[in-house]
């Protein structure tokens, strides 16, 4: 008898154990998300001000000019500017809002393309040419704030190994024979060692020195999360590099199954 109420302390000990590692866990991923909502801040108040700035600009040019093709010109910029911040904002707030762990349909381009928007003129700063291959590919089940922090830190990765310029191809892809859906991030940037492979996801490595000039990276923990993330998701990730022929980190996520595409 003593021994079985021994057993049963032992086992709630344990299930409170794993809860609370759970809980800390959840706690994790959310502190990093926050940091990289945090990393985003600057570009984006940045990048937001540009947009007003050449709203005021044109705005002022119009005023002043009363010829229609002066004012015309500076109604196009004017619109182009509002529809950018426009996508900043939406940018942003995508990422924001969804702070559970809910899951729900994504389409990979459409995230994608939300998280360039953010990263757009960076990438301009630092000459890297930005290259879409989009094959047609169904939807995912996943939780679209996590994936949006995984792409997010590939992306800068991949613009931080490139210091003098380079290309960033993004491919998507359907392998229907596997029901997986690839998101492919290549780069043409310095390469890893095969030391640097082995230790990639290991939390806390890093081969930076702390956080560039943009205030990115250099904590060693966005990999490890990456890592994480994609495999609560049921997926797979996969590197493949070399010293000065580039990295490509492949995503593989399960296709949205019949079952969940009726429940959306």
């Amino acid at each position: 008898m003593d021994s079985q109420h021994l057993q049963r302390q032992l086992d709630a000990e344990r299930a409170r154990h794993a809860a609370e590692v759970a809980a800390l866990r959840s706690q994790l991923l959310e502190a990093r998300k926050s940091a990289t909502l945090g990393e985003l801040l600057g570009t984006t108040t940045h990048e937001f001000n540009n947009a007003l700035t050449t709203i005021l600009n044109y705005a002022r040019l119009g005023l002043r000019h009363g010829d229609q093709p002066t004012r015309d010109k500076a109604l196009g910029r004017i619109l182009s500017a509002g529809t950018r911040a426009a996508k900043i904002t939406a940018s942003v707030l995508s990422m924001a809002r969804n702070r559970t762990t809910r899951f729900e349909p994504v389409d990979i381009g459409q995230l994608v393309d939300e998280v360039l928007v953010l990263l757009e003129r960076e990438m301009i700063k630092y000459r890297v040419q930005v290259e879409r291959e989009f094959g047609p590919a169904p939807r995912v089940s996943a939780n679209p704030s996590q994936l949006q922090q995984v792409l997010l830190n590939l992306l800068v990765n991949a613009r931080q190994a490139m210091p003098t310029g380079g290309r960033l191809i993004l491919r998507i892809a359907h392998d229907e024979a596997t029901g997986l859906v690839d998101l492919t991030v290549r780069d043409t940037g310095c390469g890893m060692t095969p030391d640097v492979m082995r230790r990639m996801f290991d939390p806390h490595f890093t081969t930076k020195s702390g956080p560039d000039a943009t205030g990115k990276g250099g904590s060693g923990l966005g990999l490890a999360t990456c890592r994480e993330i994609v495999e609560a998701h049921r997926g797979r990730i996969r590197v493949e590099s070399a010293p000065g022929r580039g990295t490509a980190i492949t995503i593989r996520l399960p296709m949205l199954q019949a079952s969940e595409r009726r429940g959306a």
